[in-house]
């Protein structure tokens, strides 16, 4: 049984439409549910151009916890949730790929993946994205959900954001969790309230793309 629970350590910035805190996101815990499958996280010609994911492809990200992301009429009866991961690429680069650890758990198995520009350390607006329909089961490792993108060229040393979200026409009963890199910081949209930025187990994914 997924068990959820709210994170209460939490430091993040408030910004919401008559609420004084944003709400803290619901995340979510499992026993490991099936066998280790290894992965291929570098498409063909593509260069890294971010990671968390590793350090293995047979251990790529953390199966047994993470952060839910669902659409309005999802199986938890909780807010829409959408989460966040930021990145500062080293080297201006072409971003074509987006990648995320994304378990499913009920609905309709579609998501969405952005990359989007930093406003003030937290999300900005769309630059370029996708969505995906290969989701892998939740607390099953080491399939990740890959969406590849227009060509799009980042600078190095700036923040962008890798965001999941969901599709609330074609599938408004996602639920499914971002699982965890266990590093330290990421982004949350509770209720679409407005983005936050908090300091705990970074959601794991990648940035794959040309280089220059």
């Amino acid at each position: 049984m997924v068990l959820n629970r709210v994170l209460c350590s939490l430091f993040f910035l408030a910004f919401s439409c008559g609420m004084l805190l944003a709400q803290a996101p619901a995340t979510a815990h499992t026993l490991h549910t099936g066998p280790v499958t290894p992965a291929r996280v570098d498409p063909a010609g593509l260069k890294t151009i971010y990671t968390n994911l590793g350090p293995s492809v047979t251990d790529l990200f953390n199966d047994t916890s993470g952060y839910e992301v669902t659409g309005p009429n999802n199986s938890l009866a909780i807010p829409e949730q959408w989460i966040a991961l930021p990145f500062k690429p080293k080297v201006a680069a072409h971003v074509t790929v987006l990648q995320a650890a994304i378990g499913w758990q009920s609905g309709t198995k579609q998501v969405k993946l952005g990359l989007y520009s930093d406003n003030a350390g937290v999300v900005g607006t769309l630059i370029a994205g996708g969505h995906s329909t290969n989701l892998p089961t939740f607390g099953t490792c080491c399939q990740v959900v890959s969406v590849t993108i227009a060509s799009t060229a980042v600078t190095a040393g700036t923040q962008y954001w890798i965001v999941a979200t969901s599709n609330d026409t074609n599938a408004p009963d996602l639920t499914a969790v971002w699982q965890s890199s266990n590093e330290a910081n990421y982004g949350y949209n509770v209720g679409q309230a407005g983005w936050s930025a908090a300091s705990n187990n970074w959601p794991g994914g990648a940035a794959k793309g040309t280089i220059p």
